[in-house]
C-alpha cells in the first residue's frame, strides 16, 4: 500500500508514504453484522518540504522519516467493498535513527475506503 497526501491549512506540503509492512486482521466475531478490519503498518514518509509544524515544534526535523499507521475500517454487510476508515498517521525519527530526529508529528484521519 502507498499513500499520497496533500496538507491544507497550517501546512501546505505533500507527502508520499510507501508502506513497506502491513498486518491486517479481518477475522472478528461480529463480522457477519459489522465487517471490521484493523491494521498496523510501517514504512517511509517523504514530504515535499519539511512540514512547517515539525520545524516549529522540534529542534531536529527532516523531510524523510519513518511512517507508522494504525487503521480501523467498518463496513455494512450489504456493501462490504465500502468502508468507513479511521487512521492514525505518525511521522517519526525512530528514536534518532532518521537524521537524529526523535519525534515529528501525528495526525488522525477519517474517510471512505473502497476495497478493489
Amino acid at each position: 500500500e502507498s499513500q499520497v497526501g496533500q496538507h491544507f491549512g497550517k501546512q501546505k506540503h505533500a507527502e508520499i508514504n510507501p508502506i513497506v509492512f502491513i498486518a491486517r486482521w479481518r477475522d472478528f466475531p461480529w463480522n457477519e453484522s459489522l465487517p471490521t478490519t484493523f491494521a498496523i503498518g510501517d514504512g517511509l514518509s517523504v514530504a515535499t518540504e519539511t512540514p512547517r509544524l515539525e520545524k516549529k515544534k522540534r529542534k531536529k526535523h527532516d523531510k524523510a522519516l519513518n511512517y507508522v499507521m494504525a487503521e480501523l475500517t467498518l463496513s455494512l454487510p450489504e456493501y462490504p467493498q465500502w468502508a468507513l476508515v479511521a487512521r492514525y498517521h505518525h511521522r517519526s525519527g525512530m528514536f534518532g535513527v532518521f537524521n537524529g530526529v526523535h519525534d515529528a508529528s501525528t495526525a488522525f484521519a477519517a474517510g471512505l475506503k473502497y476495497w478493489f
